[in-house]
């Protein structure tokens, strides 16, 4: 955001509180940060170089905030926000809203009016009533600090809160004065400090779900975002308890999609529910089971659930738990694994192979149902692009009808999506932050004509650092599952149906290649756009 204010010359201390602040940030590793300089925030850029730090300039806060989260999940460091005061912060929040409402790790720093200003209504440059409250309203933690010391121990403590709870996103305003004046903090306060070793179980725990798990015969696996910590010791219990994996959206990749023990992403299907009922012991991880994952089904296995999770409330959200198993996942699985094997007469290892066919299947042929010519699509695409691309998608039919079944993530991360806030405008950001994490990844972005169009001009951010990102639009002419929704409960469809830019010649007044396609050239034209130096933006119509 650019003012034009009179700039006088003035003089800077030479280690300013944002200096710290930012030495603090690239201490644990954070080398890239997101957001649009303004007059307000201009003593955040001034040590970006000297920090080794690179400063992202998106198109809009909004494209800001969903490019650090597309970032953070890729590099797993928490993505980085910086905005000018007032309309800056503000424009910032739906990325922060996604990462609040995803568990996911965000900063968002902003500067505040100066010390004593607070509340005044005397029109100052982008005054904001109450920006800490307002943003306090949606994230994990907002506070307006009364020192640099202050802003340094709320970042210390935020990393150790991302690596001990549940993730949540914080916002720190940092008053004008404060934030350009000189820093209050010593070097040495600014150092990273050890984050500590992942929480494990009580033991009686742990051996109650062991026992309980190795008595089952039909165990299955529901992991949620919160299971990726476990890396790959995950799959190790999975093969070990003969036990199959059906996840999240936020935890697809869990274990990789290809294995014959994954039932992947689709805990929407009611063929995923009947499944489930079959269960006589269900092993939940990090996943609340949240309302949106089920899109109206229920969950009721036969036997005992056992839930492990790095917070209480959560284990007991959706799915009262027979067992309770508090704890970080990552020390959580190596614990069963090992109370599992450590009982040698529960016969645990020596199971025999499940023959999943019938249920794939079954779960297949409801997923292709839903959108039969979503799935070709998807397919169409994923025979084409590399196994180890990234896809992100956004809040559109062609994702969460499509990419979340048809795409078989090969690790955590691989779909960057957001099934609970469910915004549109991700996609195309998200993909950027995802690039810039994995430059030797592909990075895919696919998603619809409507959900495009809100973010569009990140397409300029994606020319403008010359990323190598294919963009698959699939044009529908407009919002077409809510004009769904109105035919369905007998509404004339209004306001659904949106005029169309010719999004060929709009990629390439970006300065991106536009490449048209079809169905019967859609593989072809994807390949093209794989090879491309640069964005290139596949429109397809349907």
């Amino acid at each position: 955001m650019s003012e034009n204010l009179d700039n006088q010359a003035t003089s800077y201390p030479e280690r300013t509180v944002a200096r710290a602040v930012l030495e603090t940030l690239r201490g644990y590793g954070i080398d890239t940060v997101f957001g649009i300089p303004g007059t307000h925030s201009l003593e955040f850029y001034r040590p970006l170089r000297a920090l080794g730090i690179r400063a992202i300039t998106t198109r809009h806060e909004q494209g800001a905030s969903y490019g650090a989260d597309g970032w953070s999940q890729v590099s797993g460091l928490p993505g980085v926000v910086i905005t000018t005061s007032g309309p800056g912060l503000l424009n910032s929040l739906s990325g922060a809203a996604t990462a609040y409402a995803e568990s996911r790790p965000m900063i968002l720093l902003s500067p505040g009016r100066p010390v004593g200003q607070d509340f005044r209504d005397i029109g100052s440059l982008h005054e904001t009533k109450n920006p800490s409250a307002a943003v306090n309203a949606i994230v994990g933690q907002s506070r307006r600090v009364t020192s640099g010391a202050e802003a340094v121990i709320m970042i210390h403590d935020a990393m150790r809160d991302f690596a001990h709870s549940r993730p949540r996103p914080i916002h720190i305003e940092i008053p004008l004065d404060i934030l350009e004046g000189p820093s209050d903090v010593p070097a040495s306060a600014t150092a990273p400090r050890p984050l500590g070793a992942p929480q494990p179980a009580p033991a009686s725990d742990v051996d109650a779900a062991a026992t309980a798990l190795a008595a089952a015969s039909r165990p299955v696996i529901l992991a949620g975002g919160g299971s990726l910590a476990a890396g790959p010791q995950l799959l190790e219990l999975a093969e070990l308890l003969e036990a199959p994996v059906i996840t999240t959206t936020n935890g697809k990749g869990a274990i990789p999609e290809k294995h014959r023990l994954s039932l992947g992403a689709d805990l929407r299907l009611s063929t995923a529910h009947s499944f489930l009922r079959t269960a006589d012991a269900l092993l939940v991880i990090g996943s609340k089971v949240g309302e949106a994952e089920l899109w109206g089904g229920d969950i009721a296995p036969q036997g005992p659930i056992i839930r492990v999770d790095i917070m209480r409330d959560q284990m007991l959200c959706n799915l009262t738990p027979d067992i309770e198993v508090p704890g970080n996942s990552a020390a959580v699985v190596p614990q069963l694994l090992g109370a599992l094997r450590a009982d040698g007469g529960s016969g645990v290892g020596d199971r025999e192979a499940r023959d999943l066919r019938e249920v794939f299947d079954a779960m297949d042929n409801e997923g292709r149902q839903w959108a039969p010519d979503l799935a070709a699509l998807n397919e169409t695409i994923m025979e084409v692009v590399p196994d180890n691309t990234i896809m992100a998608g956004d809040s559109s039919q062609v994702t969460y009808m499509g990419s979340t079944t048809f795409f078989r993530a090969p690790t955590p991360h691989s779909l960057l999506y957001m099934g609970t806030y469910a915004t549109l405008g991700y996609g195309l950001p998200a993909a950027i932050g995802a690039k810039l994490a994995a430059p030797d990844r592909p990075v895919v972005c696919l998603l619809g004509d409507g959900a495009l169009m809100f973010s569009i001009q990140e397409l300029m951010t994606a020319v403008e650092l010359e990323l190598d990102l294919p963009i698959i639009c699939v044009d529908n002419g407009g919002y077409g599952e809510i004009r769904q929704g109105m035919v369905d409960r007998d509404i004339d469809p209004l306001a659904v149906d949106l005029k169309q830019p010719d999004w060929v010649q709009l990629a390439e007044s970006f300065g991106a290649t536009g490449l048209p396609a079809t169905m019967d050239s859609l593989a072809s034209t994807v390949e093209q756009a794989l090879s491309i130096s640069g964005p290139s933006l596949v429109h397809l119509r349907i």
